[in-house]
């Protein structure tokens, strides 16, 4: 092969298949009673307040690094053949757009922002990930990143953001990173040696699963969401603790060698328990990474592991916690798999015998652990309004968040370890009413001994 046909077949698109997470969006997204409010908006955003000015050409030869690391920043998902698959874009070409918003007001700045970082972006034949500066006149610039989750998760976007700040400091990205191709042949499925041990596991933790309890849209007489498709109608629940009670629970996680995360867990499912008066249910948990050599992969991993718990009563929440423990950690060692996924085979079957995986889940959100032992983690945890210095330039994180529906009907939210100030609680209100998500949440703090300072309903 010559020169020339060398480049000329480097600059053309490369044709993979679509991962088991991208088929799962693909086909709901194509579903009759799909809405448009997860799919073409599930996106992972960040917007930054840089002032003077955006250091343009740098950030451009930032991001072209960036886009040449990792190849799941240059995937379409198009349907060739009848079949769903990955095109691979070349890593050169148009990487920054530039949006001119001139010299807004406070009152208009911010929405003009939020406009830009949570706008539609489709999931079909055209690119999951751009970088957006939008110019500010004196203000400065907002630099403004989007990614569908599709090709990233919230694991991802710390090892993005880390990535893109260190070719923009000019410090050294080390190793390769995990391809979507090393990721399909190496990581997406058990290994052939593990495959069969691991599918034992889950037959057996799933062959007395109950079945869904006549609660939520099942006890209103409504068909259930067992596939995340329909209308909802989403709302949270944020209850702050005190700092002395939420001191004394996190001293109560460590005296019984548990994470305060796990023991918030188990005081939810405890909950929902005793205020439907159920002995058991099924629920799902978020897991980002089930392999170490993940680390440096950045599309969609994350796992939903379909786990049942059996309740304690109130006086063994520690139990509970300790037992809830016990099943992570033997899931963890029996993934990846199909009985983790959503979408698969397994999962209709699962419904098919009347389970509703989507009925309740617990979650963690954004991938802590990677965070906390990232060289910028001060500033993933600087938090929005926060200034913080980079060279010649400031940064301020801007807050353009919108609350988008969630893939169980309810989700308990942990937030971060680092500055814990409550938890929340995520239902779709045409499931629950607001008593029922209150009784549900006042239950857990009579577990936990959690003193309230107040509630918020969003």
């Amino acid at each position: 092969m010559t020169g020339k046909q060398i480049e000329a077949q480097a600059a053309q698109p490369t044709i993979y298949p679509a991962t088991t997470w991208q088929q799962y969006l693909l086909d709901e997204a194509t579903h009759p009673d799909c809405t448009d409010d997860l799919r073409d908006r599930f996106i992972l955003s960040n917007a930054f307040l840089v002032q003077p000015k955006v250091d343009l050409r740098r950030l451009r030869r930032a991001v072209e690094k960036l886009r040449e690391r990792h190849d799941s920043l240059r995937i379409r998902l198009c349907q060739i053949k009848g079949k769903w698959r990955a095109v691979i874009d070349p890593p050169h070409g148009e990487t920054i757009h530039e949006v001119d918003l001139g010299d807004l007001d406070d009152e208009d700045f911010l929405p003009a922002v939020s406009a830009i970082a949570n706008a539609p972006m489709p999931l079909i034949d055209a690119p999951l990930a751009e970088v957006i500066v939008a110019h500010c006149g004196m203000r400065g610039d907002v630099l403004i990143t989007r990614v569908h989750h599709a090709i990233t998760d919230g694991y991802g976007m710390v090892v993005l953001t880390e990535d893109l700040t260190k070719f923009l400091i000019g410090l050294p990205v080390t190793g390769k990173a995990v391809s979507h191709t090393d990721y399909i042949k190496r990581f997406q499925s058990p290994r052939p040696s593990h495959a069969a041990k691991t599918e034992a596991f889950w037959e057996a933790l799933h062959r007395d699963l109950p079945p869904e309890p006549n609660v939520g849209r099942k006890a209103k007489g409504i068909e259930p969401l067992s596939y995340a498709l329909g209308k909802v109608d989403q709302r949270q629940l944020f209850c702050r603790a005190t700092p002395d009670s939420l001191r004394a629970f996190e001293a109560a996680a460590r005296a019984a060698n548990l994470s305060a995360t796990t023991l918030l867990f188990a005081a939810y499912l405890e909950a929902i328990c005793q205020c439907y008066g159920l002995d058991r249910l099924m629920f799902m948990v978020a897991i980002s990474r089930s392999d170490p050599a993940l680390d440096t992969y950045v599309g969609d991993h994350t796992l939903d592991p379909f786990l049942p718990y059996r309740s304690f009563g109130s006086l063994r929440i520690i139990d509970a916690a300790k037992a809830l423990a016990d099943t992570f950690a033997e899931a963890m060692t029996h993934l990846p798999s199909d009985a983790a996924r959503r979408g698969t085979p397994y999962q209709r079957e699962l419904i098919a015998r009347g389970c509703n995986p989507s009925q309740f889940s617990v979650h963690q959100p954004r991938a802590m652990s990677r965070q906390d032992r990232s060289m910028f983690s001060e500033g993933f945890y600087a938090g929005v309004g926060v200034t913080q210095k980079i060279g010649p330039f400031t940064l301020e994180a801007l807050d353009t968040s919108v609350r988008r529906r969630r893939f169980a009907d309810m989700r308990l939210e942990a937030g971060s370890a680092k500055v814990r100030t409550g938890f929340g609680l995520s239902y779709d209100g045409i499931s629950y009413t607001e008593n029922e998500a209150r009784a549900i949440t006042d239950r857990i703090c009579d577990l936990l001994d959690l003193d309230l300072i107040d509630t918020e309903l969003t």
